[in-house]
């Protein structure tokens, strides 16, 4: 089973301003990295970042054919606005996006809430891109200024 493993990291921001940054990885069950992202989101709110986030992960793992996996995030709201159909939420078209991609043809595909302690490797890929310049990045290899937490 591949795990993705990703979250938002809130604590900082890109450029030195409050911009949130992202990040996560896919890995193996046994921890093994597989396949990173990360960057700033831009403007938005935290949920709205947490959902860009959950977003490319999905992404990253369907063009990889990495089809049976568990998506953790440390925010709830984004979970629950992912599992209602409720499209009232501002950014209801990406958060069919979202919905969308769960709805391929996943082997398994599940988004759990875990917590922020439990997630450390995702905190750490995020806060690796504080400071870096705008837009997505991808990894083969995680930073090594965190290849200790993986």
């Amino acid at each position: 089973m591949t795990w993705l493993i990703r979250d938002v990291d809130h604590g900082g921001g890109c450029f030195g301003t409050e911009v949130p940054d992202y990040g996560g990885g896919i890995m193996k069950k046994n921890g093994r990295w597989v396949r990173g992202f990360g960057g700033c989101i831009g403007l938005v709110d935290p949920v709205t970042a947490e959902l860009w986030a959950i977003y490319y992960g999905l992404k990253m793992a369907w063009e990889r054919n990495k089809t049976n996996l568990v998506l953790f995030s440390e925010c709830r709201e984004a979970i629950t606005i992912i599992r209602n159909d409720d499209h009232s939420y501002p950014m209801a078209m990406l958060v069919d996006m979202i919905r969308m991609l769960v709805g391929e043809n996943w082997t398994y595909v599940d988004i759990q809430h875990t917590h922020a302690d439990a997630n450390g490797g995702a905190n750490a890929v995020a806060a690796y891109y504080l400071g870096h310049e705008g837009g997505i990045r991808e990894m083969d290899e995680p930073p090594e200024a965190i290849s200790h937490l993986i």
